[in-house]
């Protein structure tokens, strides 16, 4: 797949590099509109792995076998964020990074209702998440006419707001029902009699930060849009706080519904290397 995404790219450049003009300070097209970006402008960044998916359908890559897809998603940064970049001058720019993470996801499950066996009651699982990621660079651009390489730093944080799981079920802990059926496989949605269960489990949010130095290219194949990629070098540091697990039983001694807390432990961890090692490219609107 990587082969056939090079080969792609080859061939557009290599048809464009050859229309191109050369010697000239500022570069444009046979209309005469700038081709590269200047000071002022703003870029937007985005996955290209459609762009070659619909080249990939076009050329009927797969031999007729199904959709054509290109398996190395793309995942610039973090797949998830808005990125874009504000050139301070036409070689120059800085990067921002910015994306606000909250989820909330509700599942239900039928069970036997334990007091009537030909009735169902419904357990129910809650999940809640959220996470802020916040990344600032700059970059210093260089080239000739249409391919221009670029590289700098930049600084990345990341305020994990943690998760919350609610466990609630159909069939009650009681002193006629010690052992309710409950679901004890959500993903596979299994139900079967126990004396002990999830209530709630509440991990604590955490704290990242992390220095990247990075290089790539950009050609731009059209005017104010390009395709590149990245490779960067950096280490990475992240926290997170302890948590809880809440489960319920019953206390046949003392015939009652019992609870019990018990502490998750925190972590934090060290990284460093590189990344993007697939390869994966992106393309860049500049406005």
């Amino acid at each position: 797949m990587r082969k056939i995404i090079f080969t792609l790219l080859a061939v557009l450049f290599s048809t464009i590099m050859f229309s191109q003009e050369d010697g000239t300070t500022e570069v444009v097209n046979k209309h005469g509109v700038s081709v590269l970006p200047k000071a002022g402008d703003f870029a937007l960044g985005i996955d290209a792995s459609p762009f070659f998916n619909l080249v990939g359908n076009m050329l009927r890559i797969n031999d007729f076998t199904g959709p054509f897809a290109d398996p190395m998603a793309f995942n610039f940064v973090d797949g998830g964020s808005i990125y874009g970049k504000y050139f301070l001058s036409d070689d120059a720019a800085v990067r921002v990074r910015f994306d606000i993470n909250m989820m909330s996801q509700t599942l239900n499950n039928l069970v036997v209702d334990d007091a009537n066996t030909n009735a169902r009651v419904t357990d129910t699982w809650k999940h809640s998440a959220s996470g802020v990621n916040l990344g600032v660079g700059y970059e210093m651009r260089r080239g000739k006419g249409r391919l221009q390489a670029f590289y700098g730093g930049e600084l990345n944080l990341m305020f994990g707001g943690g998760s919350k799981d609610v466990y609630t079920y159909g069939n009650e802990l009681n002193n006629s029902d010690s052992i309710p059926t409950t679901t004890v496989n959500w993903l596979g949605m299994t139900s079967m009699g126990v004396d002990n269960r999830l209530t709630e489990v509440t991990n604590a949010g955490g704290f990242g930060f992390g220095l990247r130095a990075f290089v790539g290219a950009e050609y731009f194949l059209f005017p104010n849009i390009s395709f590149g990629g990245e490779f960067g070098w950096g280490f990475g540091i992240n926290s997170v706080g302890e948590g809880t697990m809440s489960t319920e039983s019953w206390d046949y001694t003392n015939h009652e519904r019992t609870t019990n807390d018990t502490k998750i432990a925190g972590s934090s961890g060290f990284n460093l290397g590189n990344d993007n090692l697939g390869g994966n490219v992106y393309m860049m609107f500049h406005f």
